[in-house]
């Protein structure tokens, strides 16, 4: 490991003449020391400077986005992606297949698709193109839960787990659940598996439903998960719930059949986008009006801001005690 050594007047002006030249390790980290600077070299170059064998040499950390940037030689590239199982998603790559596979490799990924929309109707279905790959079919495990979805088909929300770490915590065994908006069981799966309460889990998008029941097959817990296909409101039990789960970015349009849902009170799980200055007191305004028009009383038991959904719009959380 070749280091140059040169004085630390001198340090700033050599270095951006081997920056320029490609000369410089960048594995490797400067040294400083009594007033001499050790430059990390890739090999010997004929320069009046002292070059020196490092016998300690103190290598960067190489983050994935290095690698990256240094395999495909630009800058103009996506910093960020999400990896649900070994399904990569990124956005602004054009359909550039070389750049996807560079990704995939990296990132020890069998396939990559792009973002060109995002997430779209009451379904929840993303808007994704295959890039690089064959197969979008995946297993991502999760606070010890496996949830198995085909990605180009079916949304699954990274930014969402500390909320579904926590719903392994809120149900009592000898409760019924009532989860409105299953999906392939983001909510559903830890409450069975941690909780072992009894889950009805509606789900309207048959893909969805399709990976629900693999997945209480897969996590082993289906004397515990009535899987129900159709709207909610057509299909949940009426007055039969302790806990009511609606994790959908627009619930307010629902809150009137979680009620019905209830047997009699309970606690909702209210999920809602809206500006960041209405969460959560104007939203739960709303709540009220709903709650007594069926002539229900509802207090805020926790509030929480799960994510921005876009400048100035959040998605959060309410958690609310009907009675």
């Amino acid at each position: 490991m070749l280091a140059l050594v040169v004085k630390k007047s001198e340090a700033e002006k050599v270095k951006n003449m081997l920056y320029e030249k490609g000369l410089i390790d960048e594995r490797r980290k400067f040294k400083r020391r009594d007033g001499e600077v050790e430059i990390p070299i890739k090999r010997d170059i004929n320069l009046p400077y002292k070059i020196i064998q490092q016998k300690e040499p103190v290598f960067r950390y190489i983050t994935p986005f290095d690698e990256i940037k240094r395999r495909i030689g630009r800058d103009d590239i996506p910093k960020k992606w999400e990896k649900i199982g070994d399904i990569l998603i990124l956005k602004g790559i054009d359909g550039n297949k070389e750049i996807a596979g560079v990704y995939a490799q990296v990132l020890k990924c069998k396939s990559v698709l792009e973002d060109i929309g995002g997430i779209k109707g009451v379904e929840r279905t993303p808007c994704f193109k295959l890039v690089y790959g064959n197969s979008t079919e995946t297993i991502h495990v999760e606070n010890g839960i496996k949830y198995k979805l085909d990605a180009k088909k079916i949304m699954f929300s990274s930014g969402n787990i500390d909320e579904r770490i926590r719903m392994a915590k809120v149900a009592r065994k000898d409760e019924i659940v009532v989860d409105m908006f299953a999906g392939i069981g983001y909510f559903t799966l830890p409450v069975a598996v941690y909780s072992k309460a009894k889950v009805f889990s509606c789900e309207i998008n048959p893909v969805a439903y399709h990976y629900l029941k693999e997945n209480i097959i897969l996590n082993e817990v289906v004397s515990l998960v009535s899987p129900l296909l159709g709207d909610c409101r057509e299909v949940a039990p009426l007055g039969v719930a302790n806990r009511v789960i609606m994790g959908y970015l627009n619930s307010l349009d629902f809150f009137e059949h979680a009620i019905k849902i209830l047997n009699n009170e309970g606690v909702v799980h209210f999920h809602q986008k809206c500006k960041k200055e209405d969460f959560p007191d104007k939203i739960f305004e709303r709540i009220k009006k709903i709650s007594r028009k069926n002539d229900k009383k509802v207090e805020i038991l926790l509030h929480r801001k799960i994510k921005s959904y876009a400048p100035r719009i959040i998605h959060g959380v309410i958690d609310i005690e009907v009675f």
